[in-house]
Order: structure tokens, then sequence, then C-alpha cells
């Protein structure tokens, strides 16, 4: 929840804090185990405004929805008053609590790129290459890799009137911020010369970049 009474930096850096009659925890990963305030995890809530269910879809909604045994540990979230567990919602969504108690949001679960077993968020990656004078719009994606696991993959959409720059230049570029091995190893740009990368970018039905379709598109860019 977001006031207008908050600070502008976190209205436009931060998801807002706690709706009131939620609870929330951050926690690893399709788990319940609650990590330490200010580390990154999955985003679980529960509270009076939770949906019931996804119709007509009881596998959705186990996914979704789930009793934590983890709430009745000394350290944990506690039962209902009736001695109930609570149901927790997993939402999909990475991200920490800041000292504040705001919510940052910094990727989706299912997106994040795994290698050598360090868990990356494409999103701060795709923030740092849209600062990029010629890239309007960049998507990250896990590329297979057999010492890895998974490398960094970049579709890049290249601004009008500009030139594209190597991919030596755009590794450089986003280490000057991030940790070296947040730097992807692939570069594809959309409508560039190799053929078999689209010329505009695969979309949902909502109008948004389908990260499905372009990890389909990989293997065959290999």
């Amino acid at each position: 929840m977001m006031h207008e009474t908050d600070p502008y930096e976190k209205r436009i850096k931060t998801a807002g804090r706690l709706f009131p009659n939620f609870i929330a925890k951050i926690v690893k990963p399709n788990s319940g185990e609650v990590l330490p305030w200010g580390e990154k995890g999955e985003i679980v809530v529960s509270g009076y405004g939770q949906m019931s269910e996804y119709l007509h879809n009881r596998q959705k909604t186990e996914e979704a929805l789930r009793h934590h045994q983890e709430d009745l540990d000394p350290d944990g979230a506690g039962a209902r008053e009736d001695g109930s567990l609570r149901r927790w919602m997993h939402t999909g969504d990475e991200g920490y609590l800041d000292p504040e108690g705001y919510f940052v949001i910094s990727g989706r679960i299912k997106d994040l790129v795994i290698r050598g077993g360090e868990n990356i968020s494409p999103m701060e990656i795709e923030d740092r290459l849209v600062e990029h004078d010629a890239i309007a719009q960049v998507s990250i994606v896990g590329v297979p890799d057999e010492k890895y696991g998974e490398e960094l993959g970049a579709f890049l959409e290249l601004r009008e009137n500009y030139s594209r720059p190597s991919d030596d230049e755009l590794r450089a570029f986003v280490r000057e911020k991030l940790a070296r091995f947040k730097a992807p190893r692939y570069f594809w740009w959309l409508g560039g010369p190799d053929s078999r990368v689209p010329a505009t970018w695969p979309q949902t039905a909502s109008g948004k970049v389908s990260k499905p379709d372009l990890r389909k598109l990989v293997d065959g860019l290999l």
C-alpha cells in the first residue's frame, strides 16, 4: 500500500507497505522457510482479502495457496486464533523488505537465472542495459550451459538512429555498476543481422514481452 504522504523516493522505487489485515513473509522460493529481514526471497502473503482459488484449476490453486508447517516453529508466524494454519499466497515475486518495511520487488521467481549456484535476477541487468543510449528495450533469459548450468542471454532492441554497440562494450557497461558475473554472455538484436532473431518482440495476450517465447528461440540460436 502506498500513501500520498510516503516519501517520493519510496513511491518510485518500492511497491509500498503491507495492507491492513494482511501479514507477509519473505521465504526461500517455493517453501515456508523465512529469510532474514532485507534478504531477497519470494513474497508470500496471508489476510482477509486473499483470493480463495483459481477457478476450475485445482493444480494452480495448490501451487499458489499453501499451508506452512514452519509457522509452528518458535520463531514462526504462529497459527490462527482457532489453532489452524494460515494459508499463504505465493506471489511468485522475488523481493525483500527495506529497513522501513517497504516491499522492493526485484523480479519474478520463475525468471531467475541460476548461474553456478548464484540466483541472478534479470530485472537489475535489464534496468542497467536500458541506461545505454543505444538500447530501447532489453529482456534477459537463461541459456543452458554445461559448465555453469545457465548463462545469461540478452535480447535487445536498438534505439532509432543509433549504431549497435559491440558485445564487449555492453559487458563493460554492465560491469561498471553490477558484479562481473552479471554481464550477459550472449547478445541477440531484434531485426539484426541474424535472421533467426525476430524483428519484433513476442508478446503475451496482455502486451508484455513473452519470456517463454524468447527461451524457445534460444536453442536455435546457440
